[in-house]
């Protein structure tokens, strides 16, 4: 009913899958034979996984925390004071 194919890997195997392969370097046929599944779902996974970390931090980046605020008085202004 899709418009693709279900995935074989679910979230929780993508995510292993892409950290070894980019922390280790492993291929993308040593970990679809780890995973029991053919290389091109391995290289599937990696390529829906790798972007995530990504928008995460361009996400974090963008939002002021309540320390974030304080910083924002000016250089050399005394503790407490605004600039």
């Amino acid at each position: 009913m899709g418009a693709g194919a279900e995935h074989k890997l679910v979230f929780v195997d993508r995510l292993p899958a892409t950290l070894v392969h980019l922390r280790h370097g492993a291929s993308h046929d040593v970990l679809a034979c780890w995973f029991s599944v053919d290389r091109s779902t391995i290289t599937r996974a990696i390529g829906a996984v790798r972007p995530l970390p990504a928008a995460r931090h361009r996400l974090s980046r963008h939002r002021k925390t309540h320390r974030d605020h304080r910083r924002d008085r000016g250089p050399g202004a005394p503790p407490g004071r605004r600039a």
